[in-house]
């Protein structure tokens, strides 16, 4: 068994290189995966409208569509960017999109999420209230997405370097889930790549971070023969 882990593009209207690189990545690294875990934010904005779809994100998209299409197990877990993605992302990717997932891989139990949960937003939590995705609806594609742009600053803090401090939060947030019962861990959201593990006497305790795609170049592999390990693409 082979399962991919990555998340936070960030695909824009202006990232035609970002977009090259991911698709070239999805060709070479997914094509032997049985799993496939898309993390979220892999848009700098994405609001569900049915029928539609921006035309920078048709090719990844469209990639997505692909890969459900050859097989591939496929999970979309949103970030702090995509909001409600809805019925027609899910029909034309054939994947559901989902906030967290709780899954087994070769009896490991997971919990996978993008990762912002670990810290109460109001103002994303006022962004997926249902007025607002009402006004979005009201508002249509291309409005939403200028005003999101003009906005975006308010959804994260796109540098959030290597700060030791949030790195140390994702952990602590790692241990809360193993509490519950998880044995391994996997997150995006922070841009930090990194692994961290419990040993213990019979079956440790391991938390992953995908890292950025696009800027770090990693990504989370699990095979049956070697577990789970941070790859960085070249």
């Amino acid at each position: 068994m082979r399962a991919i882990f990555f998340g936070d593009a960030h695909l824009g209207r202006k990232t035609e290189k970002e977009l090259h690189f991911l698709i070239k990545f999805m060709d070479i690294t997914l094509g032997e995966a049985d799993y496939v875990f898309v993390l979220g934010d892999m848009f700098e904005f994405y609001h569900g409208y049915d029928g539609f779809v921006y035309e920078w994100f048709l090719p990844f998209v469209e990639k997505l569509k692909e890969l459900s299409k050859n097989g591939k197990k496929l999970y979309f877990l949103e970030g702090n960017h995509e909001f409600c993605l809805g019925r027609y992302f899910e029909a034309i990717t054939l994947c559901k999109p989902l906030r967290r997932l709780a899954v087994s891989l070769d009896g490991h139990r997971l919990y996978v999420s993008h990762g912002d949960e670990i810290k109460f937003s109001l103002i994303n939590s006022f962004l997926r209230s249902k007025f607002t995705q009402k006004v979005m609806d009201l508002l249509g594609p291309k409005l939403s997405w200028e005003i999101a742009m003009l906005s975006r600053f308010l959804l994260s803090k796109k540098k959030k370097g290597g700060s030791g401090k949030i790195l140390n939060a994702f952990r602590r947030y790692a241990e809360m889930k193993f509490k519950e019962g998880f044995d391994v861990v996997i997150l995006a959201h922070s841009h930090i790549p990194d692994v961290y593990e419990i040993k213990g006497r019979e079956r440790g305790k391991l938390y992953l971070n995908t890292g950025d795609i696009v800027r770090d170049r990693t990504y989370v592999e699990y095979t049956t023969e070697t577990g789970f390990n941070l790859r960085k693409h070249p």
